[in-house]
């Protein structure tokens, strides 16, 4: 059992030491993996506090090319470079392209600038002139999921609270109590700096009474 869980444990009213549901196996800490995985890896995504860099090999006369990679999830990229050339891609979309060049897939020589199509593919513009570019691209990832307590959780220690009151939030969610997982998302918003995008509401509600006329 890692800090992680053992935080949400005792949140919830578990003992950490001698739990009586959620214990230290496969199964019975899958429940609250689960919800700490979701939240690091939102956490990641919203605040871009996880980068790595991605390497793609271009081919000659070829535009469009998949990010991929052994360990952790392509994001959204930082900046990309043509290595060798010490150049940097300028990051453009489609209709830029239509409009500089209806023609733009024709287009061969150095590469000058990208877009992105989808979550893991990249389209460089002109296509290369032969083989020798490759792309270093410095992107925003999102983590693996961990699956053991001993495996290495890629979060800074800053947003360690707010992961963990995000998972105290979902398992209130489950067993029905709506107010403790309210309290709880927000105390996971106000660790994560995003607490003014979801305000906190009150219902109110406003009666009319009419008051009789004390002479009929």
């Amino acid at each position: 059992m890692n800090t992680l869980e053992r935080r949400v444990l005792e949140l919830i009213g578990e003992d950490p030491d001698n739990p009586d549901v959620f214990t230290d196996d496969s199964t019975g800490m899958a429940q609250i993996r689960d919800s700490l995985n979701d939240a690091i890896q939102e956490v990641c995504m919203l605040t871009g506090s996880h980068r790595r860099k991605f390497y793609v090999s271009l081919q000659e006369n070829k535009n469009f090319y998949q990010v991929t990679s052994d360990r952790d999830y392509f994001a959204y990229p930082v900046s990309v470079w043509l290595t060798g050339m010490k150049r940097r891609l300028v990051q453009v979309d489609l209709p830029y392209l239509t409009h500089l060049n209806y023609r733009w897939l024709y287009d061969t020589g150095n590469p000058l600038r990208y877009f992105l199509i989808g979550s893991d593919k990249i389209c460089v513009h002109p296509k290369p002139a032969s083989d020798s570019y490759s792309l270093e691209i410095d992107a925003i990832a999102i983590p693996e999921r961990y699956t053991l307590d001993t495996d290495r959780i890629k979060i800074r220690d800053e947003y360690q609270w707010a992961i963990v009151n995000y998972a105290v939030s979902e398992y209130w969610a489950g067993v029905g109590d709506a107010e403790s997982a309210t309290d709880y998302f927000m105390r996971y918003l106000q660790k994560l700096g995003m607490i003014d995008l979801y305000p906190a509401s009150y219902e109110r509600r406003y009666e009319s009474k009419t008051v009789k006329n004390e002479l009929e």
